[in-house]
């Protein structure tokens, strides 16, 4: 009697099966696998560092641009003091004050090394203490020194007040000084305040009246240090101190003066240094000179059949200065070439 298990494991109805699994598995699949689907934390979580590295860019560029900012301040604040401290060395140099004066020179050379006029300047006052050191030593002589104002503070103050309304300036910083030097803490608050009246429009003064610029721009400085200066005053220091580049670069390149005079003429027409002479003046003699340069340019170009070069030169310096015959013949000669026409005989020099 045979088992009916073992003629269910041999029984053939089982291999069509097999045969349809093993062609299922050898069979290629039409169906791309469906992709993997990214967590939503991880797409979060690079929108959230992307976030944090952009606010730590942004605030790095923000703490550097305000580095930038300070160092910019602090240049300008020690350009300042430099500039104070010259012009004080320079009237003490004057008055005879040498030791004093070298002991500025030498703190300037101790902020900016490289100072050429701080440098030349304490030269020339070493050699006034060494001349003096080599003097033969005289009997001394009993010096006489200024009786102290013996009137009291508060009648100084007044005095302080009445040259204020009077618009005597160096009266009242004299006074000034008087007071402080009696008692540093006498009405100080007071005392400060009338010290910027005073700087501030003896500086103007001196700008706007006297043409005394380097003088007007020392006299601002120093009404800053006692209180911010007011828009009028700053324009007026900063058109002073353009007026004084712009003068440093006279007959020695007329494109820079013109650079720097060009607006002047326009926010300070006015302005003028001790000669009288303002920026509405200098500008105009700069583009002559700019355009007399140019004009010997305009020429060459001709010259060589640059046709179109010479033309926008000679265009140019028509504007500024009158063109002599030969020259407005060339000019139109040139014009005609640039733009194709007919183009006319070489004009012939003049006599």
């Amino acid at each position: 009697m045979q088992n009916p298990d073992n003629d269910t494991a041999t029984s053939p109805e089982k291999e069509p099966i097999l045969e349809e699994i093993i062609t299922t598995e050898d069979e290629p699949l039409d169906e791309k696998p469906a992709k993997e689907k990214r967590p939503i934390w991880r797409i979060v979580g690079f929108g959230i560092l992307a976030i944090i590295v952009l606010g730590i860019l942004g605030g790095l560029g923000g703490y550097f641009t305000a580095i930038s900012d300070r160092e910019t301040y602090a240049d300008s604040v020690i350009s300042t003091e430099i500039a104070d401290q010259f012009l004080l060395g320079l009237i003490e140099f004057e008055r005879g004050q040498f030791e004093t004066a070298r002991q500025r020179f030498e703190y300037i050379l101790k902020i900016d090394p490289s100072n050429p006029a701080a440098r030349e300047k304490l030269t020339e006052t070493l050699l006034k203490l060494n001349e003096n050191d080599a003097l033969p030593t005289a009997i001394p002589t009993p010096t006489l020194t200024p009786t102290p104002d013996s009137r009291n503070q508060e009648e100084l103050f007044d005095s302080a007040l009445a040259f204020r309304d009077a618009k005597n300036w160096d009266a009242l910083i004299e006074t000034l000084d008087a007071l402080r030097f009696q008692d540093p803490s006498f009405r100080a608050i007071e005392i400060d305040g009338l010290y910027y009246l005073a700087y501030r429009n003896r500086g103007m003064q001196r700008i706007l009246v006297e043409g005394n610029l380097e003088g007007g721009i020392f006299d601002l400085n120093r009404a800053e240090l006692f209180g911010l200066l007011d828009v009028e005053a700053t324009n007026y220091r900063d058109w002073a101190k353009s007026y004084i580049t712009g003068v440093s670069f006279w007959e020695l390149d007329w494109d820079m003066v013109v650079k720097y005079f060009s607006p002047l003429a326009i926010s300070a027409p006015y302005l003028s240094d001790s000669n009288y002479f303002t920026s509405q003046d200098r500008l105009a003699t700069a583009q002559v000179e700019v355009n007399l340069a140019d004009l010997e340019t305009a020429r060459y170009r001709y010259s060589v059949g640059k046709w179109c070069e010479a033309y926008d030169l000679y265009n140019q310096v028509s504007a500024y200065i009158q063109l002599s015959a030969e020259d407005q013949a060339r000019f139109e000669n040139a014009r005609n070439q640039c733009l194709g026409i007919e183009p006319t005989e070489e004009p012939t020099p003049e006599p």
